[in-house]
């Protein structure tokens, strides 16, 4: 993978990455958001309800006597129900209660603060049944409306209603009081401590994830530095940071294939082997160091010659080759005279020594006659050989082969 689609392929991660990390993060507040509700209205509802059985105790500890003749005389009278209604609606009406019922263990509602639902039969009531079987059982309401004891409307309430059994010294049920507390005033507490809750979680959430936002963008970018260095390892020559060998061979192959699906002479490409003279010499004069320095150098002129699209690579010891797209057989022939020129010109200085070098250059242009990539190469190569044997520091190309398969060679 090339450096720019690796580093698109790293920042679409982070990107993913981010992404992900908001949309759990909403997730997650939304569901904290909506366990820390149910765990205050869980609380709201236990407390109302201790406050229901510590409210029934009184009641029937204060009013054991009426309570009893109650249960036993129902269907109450209207004077024994009047003025029951009124000793309850005085007991309880300072702690917040806006209605109250009393049950017959048989599901009978013997009294309620809404006189117009005595007699009625609640057994089928399943909070009334696990009353009976547990004690006592509650839950909670939102009210769009209700009518408190002092006969005032109230709008959105929040009520719990709680179902709390009556025992007698024996543990026998003699009853079961329903009372409706108004919780309305948790709301605001319960909504604060909810924002409270969650603006407190999505600040640690913002904390983990941007910590490891910022590590993880580190090692991405060491990843791609790293992925870059193996890129360069795996393509550029070490010493002159050309192209190696596999690296422009699979840039050649890539040309002819583009070459092959293209059927114009236009499109043709040229191919030029350098091969430096006699520079073993260089090597066992003045050592392999400078012989290395040597071949930087060199390189660094072929690179800055050539054109941005062209590309240079070292083919072995001593020897470059060139690929340059879109050329014809004439303009490769005179970029090659002027490479000739460029490497033998004025000498190299390095290392204190002062070494002049020359270079011997074959090159080929791409023909329909070649059969393959390897046909192209021979013949720059075999060019390559001509211009050696013509004395070196010189130019030989070809123009293309006859159809016996001779080269016509040009010398420059």
């Amino acid at each position: 993978m090339n450096p720019k689609a690796l580093s698109s392929s790293f920042s679409h991660f982070l990107k993913r990455f981010c992404f992900v990390a908001i949309l759990a993060s909403i997730v997650l507040l939304l569901l904290s958001g909506y366990a820390a509700s149910k765990l205050y209205e869980r609380y709201v509802v236990r407390l109302a309800e201790s406050n229901a059985v510590n409210l029934t105790e009184a009641i029937f500890t204060t009013y054991r006597a009426e309570l009893n003749s109650a249960l036993d005389s129902a269907p109450l009278l209207p004077p024994q129900l009047l003025e029951l209604n009124k000793t309850l609606r005085d007991f309880i009406q300072p702690y917040g209660i806006v209605k109250t019922k009393l049950f017959s263990p048989e599901g009978i509602i013997i009294y309620s603060t809404d006189l117009s639902i005595i007699g009625k039969d609640a057994s089928a009531n399943e909070m009334l049944k696990q009353a009976f079987i547990h004690g006592a059982s509650s839950n909670i309401q939102r009210k769009d409306q209700i009518t408190d004891l002092a006969h005032e409307t109230r709008f959105d309430v929040d009520v719990v209603e709680s179902y709390v059994a009556m025992q007698a010294h024996n543990g026998e049920l003699i009853g079961v009081f329903e009372i409706y507390q108004d919780t309305s005033g948790f709301r605001g507490e319960i909504q604060q401590g909810i924002l409270l809750f969650v603006g407190v979680l999505a600040i640690i959430l913002l904390s983990v994830f941007s910590t490891a936002y910022v590590f993880m963008r580190k090692a991405v970018k060491k990843m791609a530095y790293q992925q870059e260095m193996l890129e360069e390892l795996a393509t550029v020559d070490a010493i002159t940071g050309l192209y190696n060998r596999a690296e422009i061979t699979r840039r050649m192959e890539a040309e002819w294939q583009r070459y092959k699906r293209c059927s114009s002479k236009q499109s043709s490409f040229a191919l030029l082997m350098l091969d430096l003279d006699h520079f073993k010499k260089v090597n066992d004069n003045y050592g392999h160091l400078v012989g290395d320095k040597l071949l930087q150098l060199v390189a660094h002129r072929l690179m800055g010659e050539l054109r941005s699209y062209s590309a240079i690579g070292r083919y072995g010891g001593e020897e470059f080759i060139a690929l340059i797209p879109d050329i014809s057989y004439e303009s490769a022939e005179q970029v090659a005279e002027r490479l000739q020129r460029l490497v033998s010109q004025s000498g190299y200085e390095l290392l204190g020594y002062k070494i002049s070098m020359s270079v011997s250059i074959g090159f080929a242009v791409a023909e329909p006659t070649d059969l393959n990539l390897d046909t192209l190469i021979k013949r720059a190569d075999d060019a390559l050989y001509e211009a050696k044997k013509s004395g070196r520091n010189c130019v030989v190309g070809t123009a293309g082969v006859t159809p016996l398969g001779g080269i016509i060679a040009n010398s420059g």
